[in-house]
């Protein structure tokens, strides 16, 4: 019985490496997305805090310098938040494109993992007809010898 080879071992190496890598790189862009996602939500809750102290203001007695502060305070948070809305989308940009370069990484791996399924099979098959000729081969000449003996 011959031993399995598989001519494209170093190719299915070379891919499995490459979607390994491809797999951390989309694991590293969806935290990244999940952190800006998680600072923008902070970021809005600031903001929403910030509002309801300018409508709270507006019940009592106005304070010119309070309501300056609030008001720049709120222009401030208002630009992080739309800054952070922009980077969250980059990361989401970014974590699709991880994503696609990880599933294409994939769909190289699966076609070497398959064509090896398939030499596999054929490689068993060829086995198993050789195990059969052989022990075709024994039958027959135990056939032959008990034929020769009875004569």
């Amino acid at each position: 019985m011959k031993k399995f080879r598989f001519p494209l071992r170093s190719v299915e190496t070379v891919r499995s490496i490459r979607e390994l890598r491809a797999r951390e790189q989309f694991s590293l862009s969806v935290h990244a997305f999940v952190t800006a996602e998680e600072y923008l939500q902070q970021l809005q809750a600031r903001l929403a805090e910030l509002e309801a102290i300018l409508r709270s203001g507006r019940s009592r007695t106005f304070r010119a310098g309070d309501e300056a502060s609030f008001l720049e305070a709120y222009k401030t948070e208002t630009t992080a938040v739309a800054k952070a809305a922009a980077e969250l989308e980059k990361a989401r940009v970014a974590m699709e494109a991880a994503r696609q370069s990880w599933l294409n990484a994939r769909r190289n791996l699966r076609v070497v993992e398959s064509l090896e399924a398939k030499a596999k099979a054929i490689h068993r098959h060829e086995v198993e007809r050789e195990d059969q000729a052989a022990l075709d081969d024994r039958t027959s000449a135990l056939s032959a010898r008990a034929a020769a003996q009875g004569l």
